[in-house]
C-alpha cells in the first residue's frame, strides 16, 4: 500500500500532466488558427496584387487613348 504522502505526489503529477495536456491543445489550436489567418492574408495580398495589375493596365491604355486623341484633334 502506499503512503499517503505518494498519493499526494500522484494526485499532484496527473494534475499537473492534466494541464500539460491542456496547455498542449490550446497552442496547437493558435498554431492552426495562425497558419488559417496566414493563408487568408495571402488570398488577399494576391488578389490586392491582381486588382492593382488590371488597375495599372487600364491606366495606360487610358492614357494611351488620351494621348491619341490629343493627336488627332491638334
Amino acid at each position: 500500500m502506499t503512503s499517503p504522502h505518494h498519493d499526494e505526489l500522484f494526485l499532484a503529477i496527473g494534475r499537473l500532466e492534466g494541464k500539460v495536456d491542456s496547455l498542449l491543445a490550446m497552442q496547437q489550436m493558435a498554431q492552426d488558427e495562425l497558419k488559417d489567418h496566414d493563408a487568408r492574408l495571402r488570398n488577399l495580398e494576391h488578389a490586392r496584387g491582381y486588382i492593382m495589375g488590371v488597375s495599372a493596365a487600364i491606366g495606360a491604355i487610358v492614357s494611351l487613348a488620351g494621348s491619341w486623341l490629343a493627336k488627332l484633334v491638334n
